[in-house]
């Protein structure tokens, strides 16, 4: 009973914490209109100039419309092809079964929440100590956020969270590891995945962890099929003649061509002050999600990894943000792209705060 009070309580405040910031998302009754508005969005390629009433419509509806549409059997490739298409199939699908696509956000925030929770108890090995980065992220105004909208963020987060605590601590179970990180790739766009990867074999190099390239390579081969298959109705609609790696480098140059960055070191500049310069106007703004915990981690991290001396999984996690921020700098920043290294900062806040706590 002692071992299960944990997870009735995050679940219990999870549910609490939609009531009280998220209700909507309970009564929420797709609107099919969405979809006639994507048609005519700036996210639909009209090379014909057929489009004569172009409208502006939100992230929150491109991804609605394009799942929509994946789910009534359109090819993935054709409608919002920048990013790979695993949670709009998602939110289509429940579109389709329940005409409401929050259930996936809904079912994705408790998975994260239970994999912080996990990940803590790796970490301080006390039930009570993991539960303080659960809360944390529960009033966090992203996490919040990421609840009451359709985007890729939080299904993201929660694939790359997983393939973390696959890595380092299960790493044997190469298998997991591959068909994880080929859902991670598949959730967003696949960089953040690249990126996140490169980070934890660098670690294990620089620990001189024992690796065995062989399994890793067959993980790496798991990952690169999960994510392929994702597309496998472009697959069948081109009777099998479908090039994904022709497909992801057209991908790569699209998103190269279309970065919208003001500067280099915008996220950075967000995440430590929440203000940005809007890539659509003149002049600087405030993040209205924004916390002032973020830039507190951050230092908190750091300043844990110095005294770990660099050694060990803890000091891995605490570096992990910062890496993450530098070499995400180039990108246009957006506060719901910090989602992914929320649990990792919060678990360098709770670590400090103990350690400035008395022992007993």
């Amino acid at each position: 009973m002692k071992k299960l009070l944990p997870y009735v309580l995050i679940t219990l405040f999870f549910f609490v914490s939609l009531f009280v910031w998220n209700k909507h998302i309970f009564s929420y009754k797709f609107d099919v209109n969405i979809v006639s508005d994507y048609l005519r969005s700036q996210d639909i390629e009209d090379t014909e100039e057929k489009i004569h009433d172009r409208i502006f419509v939100s992230d929150n509806d491109i991804y609605l419309g394009a799942g929509y549409l994946y789910a009534k059997g359109e090819n993935p490739i054709k409608y919002n092809f920048q990013h790979p298409p695993l949670v709009k199939y998602l939110f289509g699908f429940s579109i389709l079964l329940a005409g409401n696509p929050f259930y996936v956000q809904i079912f994705f925030g408790f998975i994260f929440l239970i994999l912080t929770y996990f990940l803590g108890t790796k970490i301080f090995k006390k039930q009570y100590l993991a539960l303080v980065p659960v809360g944390l992220l529960l009033i966090d105004p992203v996490f919040r956020s990421m609840m009451g909208g359709a985007f890729l963020d939080l299904g993201q987060a929660v694939f790359a969270l997983l393939f973390v605590i696959l890595a380092l601590f299960y790493p044997k179970k190469y298998i997991l590891q591959g068909i994880t990180l080929g859902l991670f790739a598949a959730s967003k766009f696949w960089s953040t995945a690249i990126i996140i990867v490169g980070l934890v074999y660098l670690f294990k190099i620089l620990i001189k962890e024992k690796i065995d390239f062989k399994k890793t390579l067959i993980g790496f081969v798991i990952a690169f099929i999960t994510f392929s298959t994702i597309y496998i109705k472009t697959f069948i609609d081109s009777n099998w003649t479908f090039n994904i790696f022709t497909f992801l480098a057209k991908d790569l140059k699209f998103m190269l061509a279309h970065n919208s960055a003001g500067h280099i070191g915008g996220s950075i500049l967000l995440f430590v002050t929440g203000f940005f310069s809007p890539w659509w106007k003149a002049g600087v703004e405030r993040a209205t999600d924004w916390s002032i915990l973020w830039p507190i981690s951050l230092v908190s991290s750091t300043i844990l990894a110095l005294k770990l001396k660099f050694k060990g999984v803890g000091s891995f996690l605490c570096l992990l943000p910062f890496a993450y921020l530098l070499l995400t700098s180039t990108g246009v920043p957006f506060t719901r792209y910090f989602l992914i290294v929320l649990p990792f900062i919060y678990m360098g806040l709770t670590k400090l705060i103990i350690s400035c706590l008395p022992k007993r």
